[in-house]
C-alpha cells in the first residue's frame, strides 16, 4: 500500500466529509484520534485543515468505518479491536482488508464479548446485521490486484455515478461517464449558471448537477 493511494492527498477533511456524507466533527475526530487512542484514519500530517491531507486510503477507511458505525459498532471503542484485527490480518490497513466482511466481523464480534471489548457493539445489534451492512457498503469498492481498494463509488452521490480513483483526475471525485469533476459543476452553479446550461456545456445530466450542488453547496439545484 506504499503508493499513490497512501502518499498523495486528494481532498481536505471538510470536502472528504461532504463527499462521504459524514458529519464534519465526526470525520475530524476519526482523523485526529480520540483522547486515549491514535487516529482511526491514515491521513497525511499537516497543521492546516484546509490542505489536501486526505489520501485515497483515508477516504476508503472513513467510508468503511461509517458502514461499521451504521451497523452498530462504536468508533470511539474500536481502537483495540482494530489492533486485534491487525494481529489477525498481519497489516495495518485492516479497515480495507478484503476479508473484513467475513473473518473481520467474526473477530469484532468475538472481541466485543471480552472484557477488553465491552461496549464496542450496541447491545441490540446482531452479528448478521453488521455483516450485511458492511457487505452492502463494500459492493461500492473496486479492488486492485493486491486486494486493497483501487477506486470507490460514492453511495452519497446516488443516483449519480461518482467515483474516486487516485489515478484519474488527480483523485478528485468525478462523474464516471464523463470524467467531469464534481467540483467543476458546483463551481459553475455557485457562479450563477443555470443547471441546463451546465449540463449541456459539461455533458452531465441534470441529476448530476443536482448532486454536485447538494454535496458541495449544501442546497438543491
Amino acid at each position: 500500500m506504499d503508493d499513490i493511494r497512501t502518499r498523495t492527498g486528494l481532498l481536505n477533511q471538510s470536502d472528504a466529509a461532504r463527499f462521504l456524507d459524514i458529519r464534519q466533527q465526526t470525520f475530524n475526530r476519526w482523523a485526529r484520534g480520540y483522547e486515549r487512542g491514535r487516529p482511526l484514519l491514515h491521513v497525511l500530517p499537516s497543521g492546516d485543515s484546509r490542505q489536501a491531507t486526505v489520501p485515497f486510503v483515508a477516504m476508503a477507511e472513513a467510508y468503511v468505518l461509517d458502514a461499521l458505525k451504521r451497523a452498530g459498532v462504536k468508533p470511539n471503542r474500536i481502537r483495540p479491536a482494530l489492533q486485534r484485527l491487525q494481529q489477525e490480518f498481519g497489516h495495518e490497513y485492516v479497515l480495507l482488508a478484503p476479508e473484513l466482511a467475513t473473518d473481520g466481523i467474526d473477530v469484532l464480534w468475538d472481541f466485543s464479548r471480552t472484557e477488553a471489548g465491552a461496549g464496542l457493539i450496541e447491545a441490540r445489534t446482531g452479528q448478521h446485521v453488521i455483516r450485511e451492512i458492511v457487505t452492502d457498503y463494500l459492493d461500492y469498492v473496486v479492488r486492485a490486484e493486491d486486494g486493497f481498494p483501487a477506486s470507490l463509488r460514492l453511495r452519497s452521490c446516488l443516483p449519480s455515478n461518482v467515483v474516486v480513483d487516485p489515478h484519474r483526475a488527480f483523485g478528485q471525485p468525478i462523474f464516471a461517464e464523463t470524467r467531469t469533476r464534481v467540483s467543476e459543476v458546483a463551481a459553475m452553479m455557485k457562479a450563477g449558471e443555470e443547471p441546463e446550461v451546465i449540463a449541456d456545456e459539461l455533458g452531465v445530466t441534470l441529476d448530476d448537477v443536482r448532486t454536485a450542488t447538494r454535496i458541495l453547496l449544501g442546497h438543491a439545484a
